[in-house]
């Protein structure tokens, strides 16, 4: 569903594509100045370096490295627009299938990037807003990373005029064989037993908050939100590094964007039957 909703946001800024740095006459700039321009800007979190302690010291997982790109743009000697975007790699040889994968995914969000820079530059030369337009995307955390998934998140913020911001979280969770992505009921039994748990989560790591949801019920709730239909896609979900299903409702998923955001842990030692075994480490 956050796929969708940033899928539609960076729809609504695209005008074409070109050649985003001639166009928009935009610069790279450092971490330290953007941070000025925003508060909520961090840079994308480091790789972990393996899932287990033996990982770790055999190095029998793949090593990561992220760099974020960050742009400005400016006119009349001040910034007008801004924006950012990851790129990772694959240290060395040794998983060729996953290092195509993420040069895809890089280069895709970099395409994605410079179709959103040259609207958003655009539009903000010819408006010139009193508070620079922006559009940023970096790794908020890893979670399992090993020879057989690759799981992180990534927090996407994008600011064009109104009242607030827009913001969130997506994720991905490779298939490191395949380089495919890993789907939810490869690691769930099934939707039912899966929304008890994340029910009787919300309940015990949100208490007293029913009221702000939609519903008001997060039984109700989640069965709203994840329909019969399609309830696979659904999900923004992630294994984190103690290999525990993490799902992620951002504003205007199952509550007002007052509401705030909400992040539902399922842990395997509590909710064993929620997993199919061959997915442990």
């Amino acid at each position: 569903m956050k796929r969708t909703m940033t899928a539609g946001l960076m729809a609504a800024l695209m005008l074409g594509v070109g050649s985003a740095a001639q166009a928009a006459g935009s610069e790279a700039v450092t971490a330290r100045e953007v941070q000025v321009l925003a508060a909520t800007y961090t840079e994308s979190a480091e790789p972990r370096a393996g899932h287990t302690m033996e990982e770790r010291e055999l190095h029998l997982f793949p090593q990561l490295d992220v760099v974020d790109h960050r742009r400005v743009m400016r006119a009349g000697g001040r910034v007008i627009a801004w924006g950012s975007y990851p790129e990772i790699t694959v240290r060395g040889d040794d998983y060729p299938i996953l290092a195509r994968m993420l040069r895809n995914w890089s280069m895709a969000e970099k395409q994605v990037w410079e179709n959103t820079e040259e609207s958003m530059g655009a539009t903000a030369r010819e408006l010139m807003p009193a508070v620079p337009y922006y559009d940023y995307k970096v790794v908020d955390r890893w979670g399992r990373v090993d020879d057989r998934v690759v799981s992180f998140a990534l927090r996407y913020e994008n600011y064009g005029g109104g009242a607030h911001p827009l913001h969130g979280l997506v994720t991905e969770n490779i298939n490191v064989e395949t380089g495919e992505q890993t789907a939810i009921d490869e690691i769930v039994t099934g939707r039912d037993i899966l929304l008890l748990a994340l029910a009787d989560a919300f309940r015990k790591q949100y208490p007293k908050r029913e009221e702000d949801l939609f519903a008001h019920d997060i039984d109700d709730a989640l069965d709203e939100f994840h329909s019969d239909e399609d309830w696979q896609e659904s999900f923004t979900w992630m294994l984190d590094a103690h290999n525990d299903l993490v799902v992620f409702y951002n504003p205007y998923d199952i509550g007002p964007y007052s509401s705030g955001s909400f992040e539902l842990t399922v842990q395997r030692d509590m909710y064993p039957e929620v997993f199919y075994p061959d997915f442990e480490e």
